[in-house]
């Protein structure tokens, strides 16, 4: 069935990964998305994807570019605009950022603000065996359990910085909370906790924090939430603060972003956990009229 497929993802991956979810869709020429902001690495195995024209967030380039340099993304704190040439389909998997690096391969902190292909993140004949697997499958169990069982072989003993792990966690839950006091309650000095915090993710916490506060708007706002309720759930001082923050960082403001786009963004109750955090990846924009 066309449009995406949410799986549950396996106990021995849940420190590792977020969500899979499976993408299909065979009549995507000539569809335009957007990539918005995240916190979370996001690996992306392509079965079939038409090259993609890319829309710079500034300015107004655009070129295409290769999906097969585009499949494994990390930290990303800017919104880009792509549009398809032809049919798109994949299995994706959103990673946990303090968990990520259990991965053998994945450095969480050369992925921030990036893109690389998968051979250049695993070994090449590795994933020229998946690529092989995956074109063979027939069916989207399949092409999930292909990946499923890609991960769970690379998961490694490595573990990430447990200070860093800490604070990423508490940031996500509440990425509202000063960075001065986050670091009172781990214990450790600001200094010592941002240092620790880049070294690892590549980010500062307080940059963490703010794609972070963006990604709890998309998902309080999925849920149906009122404005005005999403901005004090969220820990902005008032609609106004959440809106131009908002802006600041997606190019618009977030009425227009849900008035203006479909598929991931349809804002009504009761989703399911996977369902209200997915908001990031090739959210269909609706074509323009006249």
């Amino acid at each position: 069935m066309a449009g995406y497929v949410f799986y549950p993802v396996p106990a021995q991956l849940a420190e590792v990964v977020e969500a899979i979810w499976h993408a299909d869709f065979p009549d995507a020429g000539g569809a335009r998305s957007m990539v918005l902001p995240v916190v979370s690495p996001i690996i992306c195995f392509h079965y079939r994807c038409a090259p993609l024209l890319r829309i710079q967030s500034l300015g107004s380039e655009q070129r295409l570019i290769d999906p097969g340099r585009y499949r494994v993304t990390g930290l990303n704190p800017g919104t880009a605009r792509l549009q398809a040439s032809g049919p798109v389909g994949g299995v994706m998997v959103r990673l946990r950022p303090e968990g990520a690096a259990r991965l053998r391969g994945v450095s969480v902190r050369e992925l921030a603000e990036a893109a690389f292909a998968l051979s250049d993140v695993f070994a090449p004949t590795e994933m020229s065996r998946v690529d092989e697997r995956l074109l063979e499958a027939d069916n989207a169990d399949a092409r999930v359990g292909i990946v499923k069982q890609f991960l769970l072989d690379r998961l490694g003993e490595r573990q990430t910085d447990d200070l860093v792990a800490r604070a990423a966690r508490c940031l996500r839950r509440q990425p509202s909370l000063p960075v001065r006091e986050l670091a009172m309650q781990l214990d450790v000095s600001e200094r010592h906790l941002s240092r620790r915090f880049r070294d690892a993710l590549g980010a500062s916490p307080k940059r963490f924090a703010r794609i972070a506060r963006i990604n709890a708007v998309l998902r309080s706002a999925r849920g149906g939430d009122d404005w005005a309720d999403v901005a004090v759930a969220c820990g902005f001082s008032d609609q106004a603060h959440m809106i131009n923050d908002f802006t600041a960082m997606i190019g618009m403001p977030p009425d227009k972003l849900f008035g203006t786009t479909s598929l991931a963004l349809d804002r009504k109750p009761r989703l399911s956990p996977h369902e209200s955090d997915f908001f990031n990846t090739f959210v269909a924009e609706m074509p323009t009229q006249g």
